[in-house]
């Protein structure tokens, strides 16, 4: 009897040890459910279980019995903008199809079969582009159930057939002009996946289509060894150039108050004669109205339309009263005549 008794405690003892490691058991598989893949990912593999460590565990019928419930992960999807519908123009093809092949990518489980596939290509369609469309759906073409075909007769439709020749065509002709060297190193990638060319002969093409002003910043800098490296530093330069021409911009706009002029009087100077008849009150009269002008002087006059010889607003220069009477005096006066070249006239004129 000691000996049943002993062999019943011993059972229910290891049944109880059974149930609490089902317990972790089910504690374990509902944290692993929640953790994402990337942490699955991450974490470091353990050591799967032995022989030995299988031996001490005894299932016994309760756990054998007991429900597990498994939640199948899932992963969760991002959001993503559509693009914009294509109308069937041949510069948005390849930009188009990028698109669509990148949304497929990001939601694998939205558009899990070819029909998905083709049925997102088709619902941002219009104008050639979805006339050539609809009859694949009326006819239930099997083009609608094959995307890798759907694609091939999509592109030879609207695509570019040489695609080689027409972006060498372009990159003979591309130039950065006045666009930042992102903007032309951009153009520049996407004509150059399509033509085959080393790292060297696709850094010299570039380089020769920069402005001038970055080719002569770029004579600082070491041989580029590949395009990249060659975009890295022509970007460098175009925004040294940049920052420059902002700095330059700000100091001209300051410049009218940071260097201001001081204001030049006009002087008017006597002319002197060591001539006796120059004593003549009027002589002396007219020849203080006719004294040398000055630059600024000039300049308001004839801004104003004064007069250049006696700055009267009533006539011009060659019929000014002042300049006949000087005339007049002079040639009754020759002997203080001498002392008034005729270049005296010519400098006020």
């Amino acid at each position: 009897m000691s000996d049943s008794t002993e062999n019943i405690n011993q059972l229910l003892a290891a049944m109880h040890q059974l149930q609490l490691e089902n317990e972790n058991l089910r504690e374990s598989l509902q944290k692993l459910q929640a953790r994402t893949p990337m942490e699955l990912e991450n974490e470091e593999p353990k050591c799967p279980p032995t022989s030995r460590n299988l031996q001490s565990v005894e299932l016994g019928p309760s756990s054998i019995l007991a429900p597990i419930p498994l939640h199948p992960t899932s992963t969760i999807e991002p959001n993503v903008s559509l693009p914009d519908k294509f109308d069937g123009t041949r510069a948005r093809f390849r930009g188009f199809i990028n698109q669509i092949k990148l949304i497929i990518r990001l939601q694998p489980q939205r558009y899990v079969n070819d029909f998905c596939r083709v049925g997102l290509v088709g619902t941002l369609l219009s104008g050639a582009a979805q006339s050539w469309f609809a009859p694949l759906v009326e006819t239930s073409s099997p083009l609608l159930d094959n995307f890798p075909a759907f694609l091939e007769e999509f592109e030879a439709t609207f695509g570019d057939t040489d695609r080689r020749r027409t972006s060498l065509t372009k990159l003979y002709s591309l130039h950065q002009g006045k666009r930042p060297v992102s903007v032309y190193a951009s153009e520049f990638r996407q004509l150059a996946c399509d033509v085959q060319w080393d790292d060297q002969a696709l850094c010299d093409h570039f380089r020769r289509g920069l402005r001038s002003d970055v080719k002569n910043l770029l004579l600082n800098f070491p041989e580029p060894t590949s395009l990249s490296q060659a975009i890295k530093q022509a970007v460098s330069c175009d925004n040294r150039l940049f920052e420059l021409r902002q700095e330059e911009r700000a100091t001209s706009k300051l410049s009218p108050f940071l260097h201001v002029k001081p204001m030049v009087q006009p002087q008017v100077t006597a002319r002197s004669s060591p001539t006796t008849s120059f004593n003549d009150p009027m002589l002396m009269e007219i020849d203080r109205a006719r004294a040398p002008l000055t630059t600024t002087e000039r300049h308001h006059r004839r801004t104003n339309g004064l007069c250049l010889y006696c700055g009267a607003s009533t006539h011009l220069i060659r019929f000014c009263p002042l300049k006949s009477n000087l005339r007049q005096v002079y040639r009754d006066n020759p002997t203080s005549g001498s002392q008034h070249s005729e270049n005296d006239d010519v400098q006020l004129q």
